[in-house]
């Protein structure tokens, strides 16, 4: 901050002005900034001056560097999709330290509550023998897990993680809008959401003093560490690449030095969990948990959780892992607590409720049914425990006030029907803070998502949340980037972050490590299949491109039609319909454009972005933006013009350059670790399949134009210099063959990718002294090519075809093809090699 913003700050002449742009408040309902008169409130003093001396434009370029960090980080994308494009909000929600203090206390005292109920409902039920929580909130709920009940050794802590959705109202009073306990592990959008922002506007972040976050997750990984010892595992279990929270868990999984698994993963065995590695099965001691309880155990919930691994319940409860948080919690999960928290807390804590709850009704009681029907608009009526349910679509009119009487009549019989799974919820009128919008500075109803974790002896509550400006009466939103929230010190206290001396004591017990077998085997499958995927794209731009060079040059030899078509048949179906002359240009549309294409451009990218989305965690952050640049530029989402040739020319040379940076990156950032290798034999094995389809496509028969052919697959090698400065004379045969087949010094020749995949196979890891099948086949392989003269492959049979090659090239790829597969067998699904089942029986007998 400037110093004379500084100085008004400090001598209090801020508090006599509203932040500047000029800003007006509501007058009948609180505001994080001025009060009823407008004064700027004592934390906002320092916010305030900063804002009166940057000014609008400053403001913008904030929030557009803002914007950029966020969208560099990645956790704003989800793998298939890309975020769309929106005003970001600078401006932070300023709490004071009296404000927050009452906030953590109440969310803490939540926490508690909600540890206690959980663990009565699984164990003794008192609170349902007494009365005070009606059966059918438990029972009538598919989120109850029967299962989990009644153990003898019931888990020592039901939940390590609570969220919570809180606001405050207009009045100045919190109030909690819904509990988070099934899968809470949001924590990566605050660390996310902080960095951005604490980069992003740095000046006023640390002169207000902002409280850290890192303390708050430095005792939750202490609590972890004395979980799992120095020589356990720690796992965070995410839904993958489609769940929009993928990054978050990715994000927080990074933070806390901790395995980020899918449930296909894990298994169960002898009453613990394994995680899946390439060297095989490691035991999984504290298993964080990001997938609903719905989604995790196949064993009990066989129909929707199909993906997860069974009987992770039978390790938790045979006390083989911890689960935080465990199967069941969802039962109390969102708005499920709610009616009845008041007396819960008085009879299971002594104390009474110190932040009351949104209006809430539990539909399963009919007077509640009643008096939601008679004020139908003023409610919502919502899943009680959250997520989606079959039974919700007739109980949510978009428009209640315009319903007929027939239809509330449908509306009263779903309710008496399925109206213990649902409850009717209110946000009424809530307090505003600042938000930057076109217009400048302007109040917005806001709330926040606040995060808590277990430390061992009470609960930590991150001195922060992530918040966001809501329309009227809207229900929470989704979790994702946010305002950040920013909690004050006390000032008559003295502000310290314990974080690092934390962290270096925990590193000075630790010892030195350099990781590699115990990489997860989905993941080499990801950073496998992303090297494959990389070359797939790059194969199918640099046809592409030679073709549409080609097309512009206006020079007969290197536009043959026929050697042109012929090139592009290697990715894009083959379509006799069109005309000849015609056929050249459609083709190569349908490969630049239709989705449809099974190897046209679209899908490529499409599959290159997914994989590098999936495997970002084991490639760097240079990496990942060069493909996130190229499959997410506009331009390919556009609608390509073929007659602007010129334009879609240029645009594929910069997606050719994307590709090229990718691969440098990779192979001068990533450590020689066994991701690094997977990523590497994916790369070769598809780069060596793609060089023996090409060339026996174009050279495996000798045709009338046969030097345009020759020149038109040195181009697409990116090998046309090398022969030019080897060979003084227009492309033959023989020559070009020993280039891009046996010369093993040539990167884009057959025989190097052979070298490079032997190599690289060596160094996997193995149980015996000898070579594993698929190197055996790779050096039987790069063998063969080796003792292969150039013209043998080159010689031409009475028909004009060149049956050496033909052989060789076949032999490569379905060689290449079988390596590959047994890769996956042995590294990816640790499954053995099929064998033929026989009945055995004594002769004579009917098997």
């Amino acid at each position: 901050m400037a110093e004379g913003a500084r100085a008004a700050g400090a001598s209090g002449d801020a508090g006599l002005r509203p932040p500047a742009p000029p800003y007006k408040a509501a007058a009948d309902r609180h505001d994080e900034a001025v009060d009823a008169t407008g004064r700027v409130r004592t934390h906002w003093e320092r916010l305030a001056g900063w804002l009166a001396e940057a000014g609008p434009p400053v403001i913008d370029a904030i929030a557009s560097e803002l914007g950029r960090l966020r969208d560099e980080s990645g956790i704003a994308f989800t793998a298939r999709t890309v975020a769309a494009p929106g005003a970001v909000d600078p401006l932070p929600v300023v709490l004071s330290a009296s404000d927050w203090a009452t906030l953590e206390r109440g969310l803490a005292q939540r926490a508690r509550l909600a540890e206690a109920v959980i663990a009565d409902l699984y164990g003794p039920r008192c609170t349902i023998r007494e009365g005070l929580l009606p059966p059918g909130v438990v029972f009538g709920s598919d989120a109850f897990a029967a299962h989990a009940a009644g153990w003898e050794k019931p888990p020592e802590r039901f939940t390590l993680v609570f969220e919570a959705d809180v606001a405050r109202g207009a009045d100045g009073r919190w109030m909690i809008l819904a509990d988070r306990l099934d899968a809470p592990l949001g924590d990566g959008w605050l660390i996310a959401n902080r960095i951005a922002t604490s980069q992003a506007i740095a000046e006023p972040f640390i002169d207000c003093g902002a409280r850290r976050i890192a303390s708050h997750f430095a005792r939750f990984q202490d609590l972890l560490d004395s979980l799992t010892g120095w020589e356990g595992r720690l796992a965070l279990l995410t839904g993958g690449e489609r769940d929009p929270r993928y990054f978050s868990h990715a994000y927080l999984a990074r933070y806390l030095n901790a395995t980020l698994v899918e449930p296909a993963d894990l298994t169960v065995r002898d009453g613990a969990a394994f995680v899946k590695t390439l060297d095989g099965l490691k035991k999984v001691d504290v298993l964080l948990r990001g997938v609903p309880d719905r989604r995790i155990d196949a064993l009990h919930r066989p129909r929707s959780a199909a993906p997860g691994a069974p009987a992770l319940t039978v390790a938790a409860r045979a006390g083989g892992l911890v689960m935080g948080n465990a199967i069941g919690t969802a039962a109390m999960a969102y708005r499920a607590l709610a009616p009845y928290a008041h007396r819960l807390c008085e009879r299971l804590l002594g104390e009474p409720l110190e932040i009351p709850d949104a209006p809430c009704l539990w539909l399963g009681d009919p007077a509640a049914r009643a008096q939601v029907l008679e004020e139908l608009p003023f409610w919502r009526i919502e899943p009680l425990t959250g997520g989606a349910s079959p039974d919700a679509a007739p109980l949510l009119p978009e428009d209640p006030s315009a319903m007929t009487g027939a239809e509330r009549d449908r509306l009263a019989v779903a309710l008496e029907r399925v109206g213990e799974r649902f409850a009717a919820v209110a946000t009424p009128p809530l307090a505003t803070t600042p938000a930057w919008c076109a217009n400048g500075l302007e109040p917005r109803e806001w709330m926040m998502r606040v995060f808590a974790s277990w430390a061992g002896e009470s609960w930590s509550v991150a001195p922060g949340g992530v918040a966001a400006t809501v329309e009227p009466g809207c229900p929470p939103p989704a979790l994702g980037f946010g305002k950040d929230v920013w909690v004050l010190p006390d000032p008559g206290s003295a502000a310290k972050d314990e974080a690092a001396s934390l962290l270096a004591a925990r590193l000075a017990g630790g010892h030195l490590r350099r990781t590699g077998r115990e990489l997860l085997s989905r993941v080499a499958d990801e950073v496998f299949w992303l090297g494959r995927n990389a070359e797939r794209a790059e194969s199918v731009l640099r046809i592409l491109n030679v073709c549409l060079q080609r097309y512009l040059s206006g020079n007969r030899i290197d536009a043959d039609p026929a050697a042109l078509t012929t090139l592009l048949s290697v990715h894009a179906r083959e379509d006799d319909r069109a005309p000849a002359p015609a056929r050249l240009r459609e083709t190569l549309v349908r490969l630049i454009g239709d989705p449809d294409e099974p190897e046209g451009l679209a899908p490529t990218l499409a599959h290159l972005r997914s994989g590098a989305a999936r495997a970002r965690l084991s490639i760097s952050e240079e990496s990942w933006r060069y493909i996130d640049r190229l499959c997410a530029d506009p331009r390919w989402r556009g609608r390509l013009d073929f007659r602007a040739s010129g334009e879609i020319a240029r645009l594929i040379e910069d997606a050719l350059r994307s590709l090229a940076a990718f691969a440098g990156s990779a192979q001068e950032n990533l450590t020689r670790n066994f991701a690094w290798r997977f990523l590497e034999m994916g790369r070769r094995i598809e780069r060596g399949s793609q060089i023996a389809r090409i060339v026996g496509r174009i050279a495996g028969r000798e045709r009338e134009n046969e030097e345009s052919f020759l020149r038109a697959l040195l181009t697409y090698s990116d090998s046309a210099a090398a022969y030019r400065a080897r060979y003084m004379m227009v492309p033959t045969p023989a020559a070009v063959m020993d280039l891009l087949i046996l010369d093993e010094t040539n990167p884009r020749s057959l025989g190097f990718q052979l070298a490079q995949l032997e190599q690289v196979l060596s160094m996997l890891p193995s149980e015996t002294p000898y070579r594993r099948p698929e190197h055996r086949r790779a050096l039987a392989l790069l063998t063969e090519v080796r003792l292969t003269e150039a013209d043998a492959v080159a010689a031409t049979d009475a028909n004009g075809a060149r049956p050496a090659l033909g052989a060789l090239m076949s032999r490569c790829r379905s060689e290449l093809a079988e390596v590959s597969d047994t890769l996956a067998r042995a590294y990816f699904a640790h499954a053995e090699a099929p064998v033929a089942l026989m009945s055995q029986g004594r002769l004579g007998e009917t098997p």
